[in-house]
């Protein structure tokens, strides 16, 4: 019962524990950690962008890449499903999850011809070579 309303030790009055109740139940209400995005490097090298990305879980079938007007768009799926059941056949636990997940990534003076994807143990490895004229003016910009 001392788990409904947390409270900091140092406050001392019946209603202190309001705002940190709100808080924690703001957090929890906005935040699902279920739904959390997959991991992702991306590395400029003078030839090429690389992109690894952790998809533990998920199978290659279910993986969608594009790329169109610079944008590397990766799409992947996942149905799961955990099925327990007792010696007489009855179900003791049965869970279904599914989720679907999207990352966008802008890169410029791609060569789309040439780009390679590879999956193994979890990781997709996207190779976007660039172009030979893809190397582009820096310029400063001085903030007033």
């Amino acid at each position: 019962m001392a788990n409904l309303y947390p409270t900091k030790k140092d406050r001392d009055g019946f209603f202190d524990f309001l705002p940190s109740w709100f808080d924690e139940w703001g957090h929890n209400f906005f935040h699902n950690g279920g739904l959390q995005t997959f991991a992702a490097d991306v590395q400029e090298r003078d030839d090429a962008y690389s992109v690894k990305l952790d998809l533990p879980g998920f199978s290659k079938e279910n993986i969608h890449l594009d790329f169109d007007r610079g944008v590397l768009t990766v799409e992947a799926t996942r149905d799961q499903q955990t099925t327990e059941k007792a010696k007489d056949g009855s179900f003791i636990r049965k869970e279904r999850a599914s989720g679907s997940y999207t990352r966008h990534f802008m890169f410029d003076g791609v060569k789309e011809d040439e780009i390679k994807a590879a999956f193994k143990d979890g990781v997709l490895e996207i190779t976007l070579p660039k172009k030979e004229n893809s190397k582009h003016d820096h310029k400063e910009i001085t903030i007033n």
